[in-house]
């Protein structure tokens, strides 16, 4: 501890900036991009932290730069003063979305970034055009740990999100068929017949979408599945033309049936409603960036 209490008496933002990239990146060479600096200066400034810190800190792996455990342990209180940091600066500035160039980073899932980024990008672009989003890949069990450490600057998820994180809801949804237009008008509710008659393409649970699979193993209801997959994104394509069907949110259907000689039907059994939410940091004030650009992720939805 007392290494740690002396490197912080000694501080050197660039060394804690290096520190974190790294272990967030688990790469020197993308650690360099971020930072907009040389590889062999994020070397030179890792080897500086091993001094001042006598650990490895990390070491290299198939899977990148593994932390050790003093790294792990290092990690949520350098990503914490950071924040400090980053939020004391924030608070002295006025924040003018029409001139700013911050980068604001959203996680999603891919069926949130085909259902709220079109609408979402036509807004910043319009309103702050020199502002960068960057989308984070959803991992649903690490989504509370990024948005405490300001590793994220806000998610969107239809599943509750524990930890200290705050929220907001900003669209309700339900589960409907999408399948080939030969099979049926939009709209009509298919029989548990027809449901069953139809060979079906299923969404991995983990992708954070299992209400309606929860209602049909209750039902007893036994699909003939074809398809397994972890993403939404190539289903349009994967159904159009075909004898199959899958079950998504209202919202996509309807992009889907843009996209493909889709049709939507209603499902044959009830499946509860699901709120889609927006969350964010709830430990730390909220600079006026990020009200801003709550707000702006809120309205652009609407």
């Amino acid at each position: 501890m007392s290494s740690i209490v002396s490197f912080m008496a000694d501080l050197d933002l660039n060394l804690l900036k290096t520190f974190v990239s790294i272990y967030e990146t688990r790469s020197l060479t993308q650690t360099a991009a971020e930072m907009s600096i040389t590889q062999p200066s994020v070397s030179h400034a890792l080897s500086r932290l091993r001094r001042q810190l006598g650990d490895p800190l990390f070491t290299r792996s198939a899977g990148g730069m593994t932390p050790t455990q003093k790294a792990v342990e290092l990690f949520s209180t350098f990503k914490a003063s950071l924040n400090a940091i980053d939020l004391a600066i924030d608070g002295t500035r006025n924040f003018d979305p029409t001139t700013s160039n911050r980068t604001f980073r959203l996680c999603l899932s891919d069926l949130g970034e085909m259902a709220f980024l079109p609408a979402l990008m036509e807004r910043l672009l319009h309103d702050a055009p020199q502002i960068v989003l960057e989308v984070v890949p959803m991992q649903i069990d690490k989504v509370s740990e990024w948005l405490g450490h300001g590793a994220v600057d806000a998610a969107i998820a239809s599943v509750p999100i524990g930890g200290a994180a705050r929220s907001r809801v900003i669209d309700q949804e339900h589960y409907v068929c999408v399948l080939p237009d030969r099979e049926g008008g939009n709209n009509e509710i298919m029989t548990l017949a027809e449901f069953a008659a139809m060979r079906h393409v299923v969404i991995d649970q983990s992708a954070g979408h299992h209400l309606a699979e929860a209602e049909i193993a209750a039902l007893g209801i036994e699909r003939n599945i074809a398809l397994r997959l972890h993403h939404f994104s190539v289903l349009p394509l994967v159904l159009a033309g075909q004898n199959l069907a899958a079950i998504v949110p209202s919202r996509v259907a309807r992009m889907f049936t843009e996209k493909a000689p889709l049709s939507i039907r209603e499902l044959p059994f009830n499946v509860p409603p699901f709120d889609v939410s927006l969350y964010w940091n709830g430990t730390a004030p909220r600079s006026q960036a990020l009200q801003w650009f709550h707000e702006t992720i809120a309205d652009s939805l609407n």
